[in-house]
Order: structure tokens, then sequence, then C-alpha cells
């Protein structure tokens, strides 16, 4: 029977959207905690996290925990640290240590990211004073709630996966790479989010889809500049996106240059800022910044659930540097002069602390009694959207039973529960379903789909008659006030296309032992270029009923690719998914088994190159193997490096396959599917085995040759090879007498071949340009100045018969006066050079007593081949001239008019005829 055609569309959409709970749990501070499941604060005494700062909780839409983590440590919703949970690389008192962010699309997976604390005694240069280093930055790590048995672990390969918020090229700037703040807000698609952090003058905002985590930042410099010379200090203080989206407001709880003291030892305060700016969650870039608080020591910040106050914790410390509690601040947001709305709704002797937005709407505080270290009690604003002190803040209002908050409170994607509608079915022609995802009473609602239609009803269903993109918003009004205008960009997507009747998917009969019964294993993936028809941005899942295609709503539980029919011609389902949108077509494709041909051609050999390895034109062979087997040119060959590959179609080889000798399998397809499947083995042969580089030296001098050898590396030997050098001649060996290149390639039985160069060099005997000597000095110095110094060694021999070691460097220090040889060694033992060296020196004494020994007093070197004339006048210590000599004659012999000179210091000066100068004195020693 021939298969019924069977073609349909089915458009739905992910059933994760967030409800309101998923912010329902909080754990934090001193195994503290609290659940809104019944609408108000409970204290819960089953948490395990030990923190003072950093903490991140995640509950399901149901409100029930599924884990939560310090940043270090992540636990399940039993309070066990997960198998794989433990040395994430956030920190305890980082401000912000975590935050955690689902996987779009996907209820199983989340993401958590990570900051460290960012410690100056981590990059100094006392290894003493380090904490945990080094700083790790910001980096994520991958849940799989599927995982350990359903209670979820850390995806070994996804964890800790390092994000880069820093020059890489900047040393200051790898020593500390990020802030200890980080938030999250949704993307402008309703889908994706935002991961936000910032470091120095720059923040980046990575997006976080149904494909996962990009890597690569949107970068937004701005003007607020944090220095680096006051980390971590600098770093302290927490980051956060308003509800709606639109707003981003980050602390810095100072901005010092250093961390030099105050002149009374203090630490210094009052150097800290608040900032304000606007966010598009479209593009994740940031604009419009204005400090809204400065010369202050803020460390907490949050929103009002409609986005249109600002609250701020600041600490008050007085000149001394001793602290003097803590103010909260209100910021009215819709006003026309944001800094000047600043009101003060409580002053008290507690700490700072965390301001966090809770599903309630409410904000809550944490913090201590300056006297005291953590408190029992949080601090909450009833109703943060009122003016002033009309917000009801309450100092101590929710009880913690016992357990201790410290400075921080679990942050979360807010603008998913609190200031958003959401969407499902956006196909063409499918009536897509509008609805409210909070839970407070309204009045009424107003929606505008964006294509000039409009609805007052609740949950809304509107369909759209063309693709595209459409600003739809939503009018709440409560208690007879209209909220602001919730907008968002949605995408109404075509339905995928597919093929118009049904694919066949043909594999041939080769996985067991009866070839005809038309059962094998498949490779679903095969049918997928076929379905798509050059759509690349769908996904393609297989099913094997339209219902299991239907019901899996989030892909999650089809076919494993690898397929084995359990019946002739069995039909299975392909789902054509747009993964960024939730529609999809559904497409029949009819599994069929084929008797197998049998293709089995001739081996290749190929010459193996350097690394033994050959590289092997398969595509040359498929041309062989059509002309062997005399096969049609509708028959398309893949080649595979396995049996099991060659049968499934996976891991297809390359047209130019490199590879070490082995058997190559066949996969044979025509337009009906797998044609044959087949082997041939693929043979490296060896190429000659010899060194294909090498030199020589060629002595400078009439007659000097030198011989070039084929450089056979052994057990090889010189009949196994045929030669021919760029010579012509085609001996092994050949005597050349010129510097050069030398090429010979040789050649082996298999007509494999190897091409060696030998580089011939021409060694010469050093030339001597120049010497350039300082002598008559205190202590004499001489340079040779000649051609490729490196390639000699120097020596001198002096004229009492003492030398010097070979050196390599032309410099010779301290080198006493005297007619003395240099000799110039060739490295490459090509000979040497000797050449006469004087130099001058004055004698500081002598002694004029006829013992044959100092009795003359004259310049030392003046008595070379060139011998060096001039006068030296000699004076006693009044300046008197007492006697003028040659440098050519025997010297002074201490006398004046025959007459015995005292001994005492005399004075000379000398101009040389070579226009050296020289002064100085000696003694008469009698």
């Amino acid at each position: 029977m021939k298969p019924k055609f069977l073609l349909l569309v089915v458009i739905l959409i992910s059933s994760t959207s967030f409800a309101q709970k998923e912010a329902a749990n909080w754990y934090f501070g001193d195994m503290a905690g609290l659940t809104f499941n019944s609408g108000s604060p409970v204290a819960l005494l089953n948490g395990q996290l030990i923190t003072r700062e950093g903490c991140a909780s995640i509950s399901d839409k149901d409100g029930n925990i599924l884990f939560y983590t310090d940043g270090s440590k992540v636990y399940n919703k039993l309070h066990q640290v997960m198998p794989n949970g433990s040395g994430l690389l956030g920190h305890v008192s980082s401000t912000q240590s975590a935050i955690i962010v689902p996987k779009p699309k996907n209820p199983y997976i989340y993401y958590i990211f990570t900051v460290d604390q960012p410690l100056a005694e981590n990059v100094d240069e006392d290894l003493l004073n380090d904490e945990d280093p080094p700083n790790n930055g910001l980096n994520y790590s991958q849940v799989d709630l599927r995982l350990n048995n359903g209670l979820g672990d850390i995806v070994t390969t996804e964890k800790n996966i390092h994000l880069i918020t820093y020059d890489p090229q900047n040393t200051e700037e790898v020593k500390f790479k990020c802030s200890e703040k980080i938030t999250a807000v949704q993307h402008g698609d309703g889908i994706s989010f935002w991961v936000i952090t910032h470091f120095l003058d720059n923040f980046y905002a990575f997006k976080v889809s149904t494909t996962g985590v990009n890597k690569t930042p949107v970068k937004t410099n701005t003007p607020m500049n944090v220095p680096l010379g006051g980390y971590h200090s600098n770093a302290i203080g927490y980051l956060k996106t308003s509800p709606n989206g639109t707003k981003l407001a980050i602390v810095n709880s100072s901005l010092k240059t250093n961390n030099e003291l105050g002149p009374k030892g203090e630490v210094r305060r009052n150097t800290g800022a608040v900032w304000l700016f606007n966010f598009n969650t479209s593009t994740g870039t940031i604009s419009n910044g204005i400090a809204i608080l400065s010369g202050a020591n803020p460390y907490g910040v949050e929103f009002s659930a409609k986005s249109k106050k600002l609250y701020v914790t600041t600490n008050l410390f007085n000149s001394e540097g001793i602290s003097q509690g803590s103010s909260v601040f209100q910021y009215n947001l819709k006003s026309d002069n944001i800094i000047s709305s600043k009101i003060e709704i409580t002053n008290s002797y507690h700490v700072a602390g965390a301001l966090q937005l809770a599903i309630d709407e409410k904000i809550y505080r944490s913090g201590y009694s300056v006297s005291q270290d953590g408190y029992d009690k949080l601090s909450v604003i009833n109703n943060p959207e009122s003016d002033g002190t009309d917000c009801n803040y309450i100092q101590n209002q929710v009880d913690l039973k016992g357990r201790k908050t410290y400075l921080g409170l679990p942050p979360f994607i807010t603008s998913l529960f609190l200031y958003s509608f959401n969407y499902e079915f956006n196909c063409v022609g499918q009536a897509t379903h509008f609805y409210i995802s909070s839970s407070e009473t309204t009045d009424s609602v107003l929606w505008d789909f964006g294509d000039g239609t409009t609805s007052t009803d609740r949950n809304a269903f509107h369909t759209y008659l063309t693709p595209g993109d459409y600003k739809v918003s939503l009018i709440k009004t409560v208690n007879g006030e209209n909220r602001e205008p919730i907008e968002k960009t949605i995408t109404i997507y075509e339905i995928p296309k597919t093929t118009i009747t049904p694919y066949k998917l043909i594999q041939c009969d080769t996985q067991d032992s009866n070839p005809t019964d038309g059962l094998a294993t498949f490779n679903l993936a095969l049918s997928s270029n076929a379905l798509s028809i050059g759509q690349k941005e769908v996904q393609i899942y297989y099913y094997k009923s339209i219902l299991e295609a239907n019901e899996d709503t989030n892909n999650l539980n089809s076919l494993n690719l690898i397929y084995r029919n359990t019946i002739p011609n069995e039909v299975v389902y392909a789902k054509i998914v747009l993964p960024s949108g939730s529609c999809y077509s559904i497409q029949t494709i009819i599994l069929q088994a084929n008797r197998n041909i049998s293709i089995l051609p001739v081996s290749i050999h190929e010459c193996a190159n350097s690394d033994g390895k050959a590289e092997f034109d398969l595509e040359k062979k498929t041309i062989q193997i059509r002309s062997e087997l005399n096969l049609p040119q509708n028959v398309i060959f893949t080649y595979f490096a396995s049996k099991n590959d060659a049968e499934l179609g996976t891991n297809p080889l390359a047209i130019k396959y490199i590879s070490n000798s082995k058997t190559l399998y066949i996969r044979a397809e025509n337009e009906d599917g797998c044609f044959g499947t087949g082997q041939f083995d693929i043979i490296v042969d060896q190429s000659p085995s010899i060194q294909l580089k090498s030199s020589k030296i060629l002595c400078e001098g009439v007659n000097n040759s030198v011989i070039l050898d084929a450089g056979i590396i052994p057990p090889a030997i010189e009949n196994d090879y045929s030669y021919l050098w760029n010579t012509n001649e085609t001996s092994a060996t050949i005597r050349v007498n010129r510097e050069g290149n030398y090429n010979l390639v040789v050649k082996n039985n298999f007509n494999c071949t190897a091409t060696r160069n030998v580089t011939v060099i021409l060694s010469k005997l050093a030339r001597i340009n120049s010497l350039k000597i300082k002598d008559l000095q205190k202590e004499n110095q001489v340079f040779i100045i000649l051609d490729n110094p490196t390639s000699y060694r120097f020596k001198i021999i002096f004229e009492n018969g003492t030398e010097t070691t070979f050196q390599d460097e032309p410099i010779f220090d301290k080198v006493p006066g005297g007619l003395h040889q240099l000799i110039i060694d060739n490295k490459d033992g090509c000979g040497e050079i000797n050449s006469e060296l004087v130099i001058l020196e004055a004698p500081l004494f002598f002694t004029p007593n006829a013992d044959g020994y100092n009795d003359f007093w004259n310049l030392k070197g003046t008595n070379g081949t060139y011998a060096i004339q001039s006068t030296i006048h000699i004076y006693d210590r009044y300046g008197k001239l007492i006697k003028e000599i040659n440098t050519s004659n025997q010297g002074w012999d201490g006398t004046l008019n025959g007459e015995p000179m005292p001994a005492d210091d005399y004075w000379f000066t000398v101009k040389l005829e070579d226009n050296r100068e020289a002064k100085g004195h000696f003694s008469l020693k009698r």
C-alpha cells in the first residue's frame, strides 16, 4: 500500500513562561530564609547558607525551591550541596556574588552567574596577605535539573566558564577583572535575558537566549569611572535594573584613587556615588547617566515595582571614620529633577544593608545595629510607590526566628514577575494569547496589539495576518489609577516551510544477518536538509507519533537521531521548529531499508609527509570507482573512517583526507537514497628517510672545498635510493667550492621523494675595520670594530707572555700598557689572525737607583711597529719645568742638570702626534 500523505502544522508556545513565584523563596545571611508563598513573608529555618553578602535562589513557577547559592556552593531543594556544586568562583563577601538566570524555553537548564570579590591584597607583592587568589572576575556555570536523580547538578563541562569584562592586554585590569555587582533583566524580545555587570568605566551586557550564553558582550562606555587604585572598596555596592527594564542604578561605596588612610589613620569615607542610567532592552546599551548621589557611602539600591521610585541605603560616618548608622533615601523617577527629589525616609543606627523587591511588591532591607554583628529581623518599605514617609517604612518588621541577616539579600530578575505580560502562540494565522503575569487586582485593562486593533479582555486573543514585529502595549487601571503602559515588541513568524510530500529516508540494509528484512539503523538527521528546504534557522526533532510531537512542547523527549526501525517502511514524524518562535510544521518520514550493493575498489597508495601520514584525494578516488565499476554519474560517494559511520552517514571525511594507513568505508547514494556500501584501503608509502636540512662550512681560501652528502638516516643505506642534485649530479655525495643553497631530490622504489636542502656558508677570516683604544686612563679599554663579530672569538697575549682566555665579546677592559698581540679566531675553525696592539700607560713611579729595574720614567707602549713620537713635559710640585723627554727615548733618569732630584711627586703633560692628550703625576722613589 502506498503511504498516505500527511502534513500538519501545529503552533505551540513553550511552557516555561515565568509566573510570579520563581522569586518566592529567599535564602541569605546565617542560615536565614523567607518564603512568600502565602502572600506574606514567613521565616524558613531549613537554609544552609552562611554568607555576609552575596546569595541567590530560584524556585519553580509554583513556588517550590529548586536551588540556591552563595556564589561558591550550590544547594539543591533538599538543602544538600550538589555533587559538583562546590568550587564556583563567586565569593561570600562579594556584594552580589551570584544571580540565577533560566535558559529560555528550557525548564531544566539554569545559569548561575558569579562575580568574585576583587581584593587588592591578591594582587600586591605581599603573598602572605592573599585571600583565595587570584581575583576570578565574572564566570557562569550551568545547572541541569535532570541530573542527580532530578535534584540537579552543575554540568561538568559548563562550570566556571569565564567571561571577559576587562582589557586582557592591560596588566592592571587583568588583576581585578570585574566589580562585585551583577543584575539581569528580560530582553526586549520577551524571551531572552540580559546579564549586566560593570568594570571601571564600562558596562557589559551578555545575552542569554535559547542557544545559551553569548560570550561576546554589548559594551557601553560611560562618563562614570571607578578608579582601579581604590579597589576593592570601590567595587562594593549593588547594581539593579528597574522592573520595566528601562532604568539601571549602580552603587559604588567609594571612588578612591588609592587605599591610603586619612591623617588620623582612619579609612577615608564619603567618596562614593550612585548613578542612574537608561537601559535599552532591545540592544543592551546603557545611556544618559546622571550621578544622583555623590560624596557619600551608599550600599543598597532598589526600584519600586512600578519603576516610579528608587531607594538607596547609605552608611553615615563622623569625621574620625566611626559609624553613625545609616539612612534610606527615596528618589522620584517621575520628577523633572530626579536629583532634587531626594527624601530621607529614615535613619537609624543600623548599617546600610541591601534592598530587595519581593513578589508582594514591598521592598525588604537587611542590616544590623552598628553595635552588633548580624540581626534576626528585616525592615520593610510597605508602600514603595508612595511619596516620602508615606511609603510606610517599618524598622525590624519581619522576624527571622533566630536566624541572622547581615548585609546581602538574593537578587532576582524583577522584570519577569512584577512588570510584564506574557504571550503564547506567535505564528501567522494563529490566535496569539496575551495574559498578565502578575496577580494584582485590576479594574480594567487595555491592550494595543500594534496593528491598529485593541482589546479590553484581561486574557486577550488576537490573530495576526502577516509576519513581522509588533509593539504591543498594556495599560492597567488599578484602584482608579491608570498605570504606565507596559510595552513589548513581539515577533510573529511564518509557519516553517517543509516538503510538500512525505520524505522517504532510504538506508542500506547492512547491520544484521538478513539483508532483505527491511530493518536497519537510520540516521534521522540525514533528512534535515531536505525537510528544511534551505531554512537555516529551523531545528528538527523526530517522534513516533504526531501526538508525541505535539505534547513535547519543549522538544526534550524526541527520538534519538540514530534510530532503528521496528517494521519495514516504518513511519516517523519530523517536527520542524523555529527556535525563536512557537510554531512548527510536522512532516511524515518513511524509513525504507534497501538491499545493499557491495562496492570494493582497489587500494590507494600515497607517499608519506614529514609526520608519517599522507594526503589522499578522495574526489580522484570517486572518479576511479565510477570507471572501475561502470557506475552512473547520479551515484554520489561519501567516505568514512568507520563502518558504523558509513552505514549511518555520520562524520563524513573531507575530500582531501590526511591519515595513516587504514581502511576507509564507502557510502554510495542516488536519488532514491542508499545505493551501496563498501570499503578499500589507503596505504601510506614511506618517503626516503633522510635529514631534510643541513648546513656546511666552506672556509675562505684558494682551492678550499666541502663534501655534501645525502643525509641518509640508518638503517637505510645509499643503494636504497636514486639521487639528483640541482647541479645535475646523480651521486649520493658531491664536492663543491662555492657558497649557496644545494638541493637534492632523493627517490625510493615507491617513487616517493624527499628533498634535502644543504646550505653552504662561506666562513671568512676576521678583518679588523678599526681599533678603538681608550688608554692613558685609570683603566684602559680596547674596542675591536669588525664585521660579523659573533663569528669570532678574541684574546690578548700581553708583552710579558701572559694572556687572556678566548672571549666572545670584542671588548677588553683593564688592559695594561705595553706592546701586546690581539688574536681573533674564526669559530668555524677556519683559522685566526693576530694584530699588534699598542696600549699607552703612564707608570705611577720609578726608582732611579741604577739596579736595572725602573731606572727611567717614560710612557709605556710607544715602541711598537708604528712608534708614537711626542715630547713629555715633567714638572715639580711647584709647577717648575724640570725636564723635557721624547717618547722614543729611554726616558727621564731623575736628575736635573746632572744632579739627582729628591724623592717626591712629579707631574707630566703630553700631547701625542695622534692628538691624544694626557696629564697626570708619578712618584720618584729612592
